[in-house]
Formats: structure tokens, C-alpha cells, sequence
């Protein structure tokens, strides 16, 4: 059952995208059809119970959550919003806004990266829906049901010893790398890793290395960026578009700098797997994340998490969510093209000593704030709000007596 779910899910999302880049009659009342035929509602909610624990996760089931609360009125749906999500004037845009903000209004708790990011769905429902906002409580209710807007940064999972024993050294990792570049063994090494989309920033950043080495001609010969670059949708004129453009200027600021035995970025537009992305993290003496608009990013956590020397330095966007728990990281404006050079010059120089203390601080914060920390703040928060509708429901039936609630473990259904 789990695999079948597994395909009909892969389906719909190669479907649904198809549709995004080819269809302009898409809209949710498609997408609800096609949610009812590929998933067929019952097929979904596997459960030994009428109260299960609900997981739905990104936006491509905006409209699940009011589907399953319409099967199961008494089931506790977590909605986990992946992306950022806009302010009202930006998504006012969409023509199916009250459809997607009502699906959404399906969920128990509706989970996004940031408090900025829970404020601004606040204010578009109270823009676009006849809703009751609690604003001191982060609660909307909506067709006679609750939805609690809560930020849960999440994160990853932290690297355990024995995974962490089967990693190479960071010098043994510094060598195959610039090896197989061609790299000058005393030259500088940054690190992009990102999907091949228009959002991470990839166009700025390759305009800030072409700041720094205007600036600082000294560098010429003495740094390179290796950006990994994972093709993504490139079936939509969009993506393909951005992806030939970065392509040229590649060549350009190459034929610019370039010289016999050396290249100022390496362009390698295909998938890695984690222990080549882990090797080239080990191997760089700095990470730039200068993602445009990003959820949360998980990059730079992951950077942080290779990096057991303490040594490298993460360059971070202001615009990615991470931002706001990682302050020991360089944060720039990606946008400010002298501000991120200026400060790539000043990663790529910081005394070692600063370095450690940095990414000390840097390690600790992803390790305590985990994957697991992320999904039991959820679950927690699930719990305490079944609890009190027991409790609530109990004294409306005037049965409340002095006895301890028994709590009894739920199923957890996720839909991914």
C-alpha cells in the first residue's frame, strides 16, 4: 500500500507540473479532481482510527487539508508550507486564492519557515477571507474550525560518529578535489551547491566573483568557485532559459580572468551525490548561499555539518531563512554585488582563530535545532491542542471529573 501511494503521489507531481509549464486552463478545481482520482481520498488516510495524526507536506497539496478534514472532521492535520510564502499584495495575484488559503485553512496546525513568514499568511487571509484572527495567539478560525500558525525552522539530521568516521580528512578531501580542478595546491576555494533555479542566486554570485576580481587583480590565479549546479525543470522555458544564460556568462567571466591552467568557476551542471557534495564542503575554504528568496535553505546547515574542523566560512543570504538562526555566518544582500565580493574577500582572508569561534557557534545551533527537534516541536504541538479539545469536549459534556487523561498513541499518516 505504502509503495502504491508512493507512485500515485510521484504521478500527481509530475503531472501537476506538466500542467504548470504547458497548460493555462490549470486551476484548483483540476487539481482537486486529480487529487480525488490519483489518491482516491480513502486511499490516503490509512489509519486504524478516526482521529489520526495528518502530515501533509508542500505546496502541491494546498488543497488536501480540507479534503481529508471533510473525511475525517475530527483527524489532526499538520500542514508543513515548505516555500516562503508572500506577502498580500504579491499573492493577490493568484486567481485561486481563496481556494488554496481555504484549503490550507483544513489543517490543525499550519507550519511555515519563519514568524515573518507566518505573519504575512496572517495578513493575507484577514485580506481575502471573512476569518476571526487571533493575532496574540497566531489563530484563525474558519468554518467553524481552528488552525494554529506556528514557525518551525527546519533543519537537518545531524551527522552521527559513526558516519562521521567513515568521512576522509579535510586535508585528503582538499587534495582530490583541487586535483581533479586543476587547482594550484596554496590557491582559495569557495563552494556553491544548488539546484539549477533561478531563486538560489547563482547569477549574482557569479557577478560578485566578477567584482572581486576586478577589484582585487591579485586573485586572478589564486581563487576559483566551483558551483554545483543540479539541472531542475528544465522542461519549462523559464529554467531553460536561466540555465543557457548562466552558461554564458560562465564562458564569459572565464574568458575574461581565465588563463592557461586556470578558470576563475567551474560550472558543473549535474546531480551529486551526498558524499561528493560532503567531500567538496570538507575541501572549501568558503560556502555562499545567496539565495534570492528561499524558504529556509538547507545548504548551509549542511556545510556546517561537514565542517567537524571548524574551519570555512558560510556567506549567507539575508533572504533565506536560515539566516535568522545562523548570525555567525557573513550575511550579505545578494542583490548588493560590492557588499557580497566585499565580503567573500573578507571570508576567504579571516584569521583561522575567527574562524573556529564562528563556526563553533555555528555547529552547535544546527546540532541542537535538528531534523528531529523540528518534527517533535510539531508533534508536540499537536499533542497539547488534542489534549485541550478532550478536555474541552468533556466539560461541554459535563463528564469532566478528577481523573488523568490516558494519552493513547496515534498513527502518524504523511503525505510527502
Amino acid at each position: 500500500m505504502a509503495a502504491d501511494l508512493r507512485a500515485r503521489l510521484r504521478d500527481l507531481e509530475d503531472e501537476y507540473r506538466r500542467a504548470q509549464g504547458h497548460e493555462t486552463g490549470w486551476n484548483p478545481e483540476r487539481l482537486r479532481a486529480l487529487l480525488q482520482t490519483q489518491l482516491r481520498g480513502d486511499q490516503v488516510i490509512v489509519v486504524s482510527n478516526r482521529e489520526p495524526i495528518v502530515l501533509v507536506q508542500d505546496y502541491h497539496f494546498a488543497l488536501l487539508p480540507a479534503m481529508v478534514r471533510e473525511k475525517l472532521p475530527q483527524a489532526t492535520i499538520l500542514t508543513f508550507w515548505h516555500i516562503p510564502w508572500p506577502n498580500p499584495e504579491s499573492f493577490g495575484i493568484c486567481p485561486w486564492r481563496r481556494e488554496i488559503l481555504e484549503g490550507m485553512l483544513g489543517s490543525t496546525i499550519l507550519g511555515l519557515h519563519t514568524r515573518f513568514h507566518c505573519k504575512n499568511f496572517i495578513e493575507t487571509v484577514d485580506r481575502f477571507l471573512e476569518a476571526r484572527i487571533e493575532h496574540e495567539h497566531s489563530v484563525i478560525a474558519s468554518g467553524g474550525k481552528e488552525t494554529l500558525i506556528e514557525s518551525y525552522p527546519i533543519s537537518i539530521e545531524w551527522p552521527d560518529e559513526p558516519a562521521r568516521a567513515g568521512w576522509k580528512p579535510v586535508q585528503a578531501c582538499r587534495r582530490a578535489v583541487f586535483a581533479r580542478l586543476g587547482l594550484a595546491p596554496d590557491s582559495y576555494l569557495a563552494v556553491g551547491i544548488d539546484r539549477f533555479d533561478y531563486t538560489k542566486g547563482i547569477l549574482e554570485r557569479f557577478h560578485a566573483v566578477e567584482r572581486l576580481l576586478e577589484k582585487r587583480p591579485e586573485w586572478v590565479g589564486r581563487f576559483s568557485l566551483v558551483q554545483v549546479a543540479a539541472p531542475t525543470r528544465s522542461a519549462l522555458e523559464e529554467y531553460h532559459s536561466f540555465q543557457e544564460r548562466i552558461q554564458r556568462v560562465t564562458q564569459r567571466i572565464n574568458a575574461r580572468f581565465g588563463r592557461p591552467g586556470y578558470q576563475p568557476i567551474h560550472l558543473l551542471a549535474t546531480h551529486h551525490d551526498h558524499d561528493a557534495v560532503n567531500e567538496l564542503f570538507r575541501a572549501a575554504d568558503a560556502c555562499l548561499v545567496t539565495s534570492l528568496h528561499d524558504g529556509m535553505n538547507l545548504v548551509c546547515k549542511e556545510f556546517v555539518a561537514a565542517r567537524d574542523d571548524e574551519r570555512g566560512v558560510l556567506i549567507l543570504s539575508r533572504f533565506a531563512g536560515a539566516a535568522r538562526e545562523m548570525r555567525e555566518a557573513l550575511i550579505v544582500n545578494p542583490y548588493h554585488v560590492e557588499e557580497t565580493a566585499d565580503a567573500l574577500r573578507r571570508g576567504l582572508t579571516m584569521p583561522a582563530s575567527e574562524q573556529r569561534e564562528r563556526m563553533a557557534s555555528l555547529r552547535m545551533t544546527v546540532q541542537e535545532f535538528n531534523v528531529y527537534r523540528w518534527a517533535g516541536r510539531m508533534l508536540a504541538d499537536a499533542g497539547r491542542l488534542r489534549l485541550r479539545e478532550r478536555i474541552q469536549a468533556r466539560v461541554e459534556r459535563g463528564q469532566l471529573d478528577d481523573e488523568v487523561p490516558v494519552r493513547s498513541s496515534r498513527r502518524l499518516t504523511a503525505v510527502r
